[in-house]
């Protein structure tokens, strides 16, 4: 289903607040966003590890406990990073 959103003369985009707790975002939380084939998508850092996760099980094999804990220290990194 479409929600309207509006831009901000300073390019901010105000995510109504439906969205913002289906998707289980916090006031000043970060999100990822990207233009595929002309549309804007924006997704969790929390979907984007998962993809992560999934992508690098199907590369390296459902075996992977180090890439489980490399994945999780970078995260653990970002995070401390970002505040």
């Amino acid at each position: 289903m479409d929600t309207l959103a509006k831009v901000s003369e300073t390019g901010k985009l105000n995510l109504p607040a439906q969205l913002r707790r289906q998707l289980g975002l916090e006031h000043g939380g970060p999100v990822l966003v990207r233009l595929v084939d002309g549309e804007l998508r924006i997704r969790t850092v929390q979907q984007a590890m998962r993809q992560l996760q999934q992508d690098a099980r199907r590369i390296f094999g459902a075996g992977g406990d180090s890439v489980d804990r490399f994945l999780t220290d970078r995260r653990e990194e970002a995070e401390r990073e970002n505040g």
